[in-house]
């Protein structure tokens, strides 16, 4: 069996060539991947009976003829966001304009057959740790957004709250306890922990290991057990990213699942006292590795001080991105989060 054939086609060679780039970089040499950005060449090359595992196609190219070829999926690049489609369930439509990475993910997601099989295959699960120096920095809050943001970029997602005592209810509609018949699994724990309790796992946008009945010392169930959940998922290969909330306590445990994450959002906010807990932080780890560690300023409001440029207790890390403060967020579900632009901007940071 040959190599799935990917052609993207449009006259734009400036826009095609960073998606270009994307296919080349997830897929490398598993596909075969073709460029049309001459009009008259695309309907040369059409004319003849055509074998294509995934066409991504311009609006300005794209004739209801082309479904007379043999292409298993067809993907038209709209000038318009809810352009209303080509009329036509075979094809997928994606707003052009959007991110190249939102881009992928979707027709990755939608493709069948061998191209999603492949990347099923070749893919690694990312660790993403969520954690702050101190409370009340609205962490699970972010944590929880950006596992919604990347569900809805196509990302399979798996949310574990790694606390010793489970808070974050809040924002997801089945509010219930694990059934109490699983805690002599997570007593025993061990390396197919995560077979072992898939069955309890539930859904809200992404899927997400539903809260303890109590706290892990009170249920005589140790902290490394989130550890042998999150590297026990990993091997199922069935998630591209788990998303670990985890507590402000710095030990033994907390120093291993930082170390073992692929990447570490340390969340604080702008007041004084978040600065300085961070740097006293800062103190007890290195964060050097840029790649590994982001600063994410939470809650932000403009109009007050902001300690992180303007303090005597100069911070000792560089803050990556501002999210700004959400009023109503008592109000507001996992399908209101995802929308909030500066949760995106995190997600895509992930990714």
């Amino acid at each position: 069996m040959g190599k799935p054939v990917v052609i993207l086609a449009d006259t734009d060679e400036r826009y095609l060539s960073p998606l270009e780039l994307k296919f080349l970089e997830e897929l490398e040499d598993t596909i075969e991947l073709e460029l049309i950005t001459d009009e008259y060449f695309y309907d040369e090359y059409f004319s003849q009976p055509q074998n294509v595992d995934i066409l991504v196609v311009s609006q300005e190219l794209y004739t209801s003829d082309i479904q007379k070829q043999n292409i298993d999926n067809i993907f038209v690049l709209t000038e318009q966001p809810d352009s209303g489609g080509t009329e036509d369930l075979a094809i997928t439509c994606i707003y052009k304009y959007t991110s190249i990475k939102e881009i992928y993910n979707q027709i990755i997601a939608a493709s069948s057959g061998t191209i999603k099989a492949q990347t099923d295959q070749n893919k690694e699960t990312m660790v993403v740790l969520v954690y702050s120096a101190s409370g009340g920095t609205g962490k699970t809050t972010l944590a929880m957004g950006i596992s919604a943001c990347l569900a809805q970029s196509f990302k399979k997602v798996l949310y574990v709250n790694a606390e010793r005592i489970n808070t974050f209810g809040s924002l997801i509609n089945n509010r219930a306890d694990m059934s109490s018949s699983v805690y002599s699994e997570l007593t025993t724990g061990g390396p197919d922990i995560f077979q072992r309790i898939r069955h309890v796992i539930r859904n809200e946008k992404f899927d997400y290991l539903p809260p303890l009945g109590g706290a892990l010392s009170s249920l005589n169930i140790s902290f490394s057990i989130y550890d042998e959940i999150i590297q026990s998922a990993k091997l199922t290969k069935e998630y591209d990213v788990i998303v670990v909330d985890t507590d402000t306590v710095f030990d033994e445990d907390k120093a291993n699942l930082i170390t073992k994450a692929n990447k570490v959002l340390m969340v604080l906010e702008q007041s004084k006292q978040s600065v300085y807990a961070m740097n006293t932080l800062m103190k007890n780890m290195s964060c050097n590795d840029s790649e590994k560690y982001y600063f994410i300023c939470n809650n932000f409001d403009e109009t007050k001080n902001n300690a992180l440029i303007d303090s005597e207790e100069k911070p000792r890390f560089i803050t990556n991105e501002y999210v700004r403060r959400i009023d109503d967020i008592d109000s507001l579900k996992l399908s209101d989060l995802c929308k909030k632009p500066d949760m995106q901007k995190v997600a895509f940071i992930v990714v």
